[in-house]
């Protein structure tokens, strides 16, 4: 069972990746139809308010429960996509 620092832990880690990924689709805009275009910046706008949800849970949860913010991860729980997990 993972301690709640640890699921504070990868909610980090999964917004990093989330952001990284909106990133890499705002990067891509420019090869692609404008309707597709949109939808992919509506793909990029909800993976970063995705982003900011996850990095709000990991501070309720220091928060509520004390717990300290970890310098380097334990191991990669990393989404399979991102640029993190390759």
């Amino acid at each position: 069972m993972r301690t709640l620092r640890e699921l504070a832990e990868t909610y980090e880690r999964w917004a990093a990746d989330a952001e990284a990924l909106a990133h890499q689709i705002m990067v891509g805009l420019d090869t692609q139809r404008k309707e597709i275009q949109v939808k992919q910046q509506e793909s990029a706008q909800t993976l970063l308010e995705e982003a900011e949800r996850l990095r709000q849970q990991a501070t309720r949860l220091r928060e509520t429960y004390c717990l300290p913010k970890a310098q380097a991860p334990e191991k990669d729980d990393s989404l399979p996509y991102s640029e993190a997990a390759s």
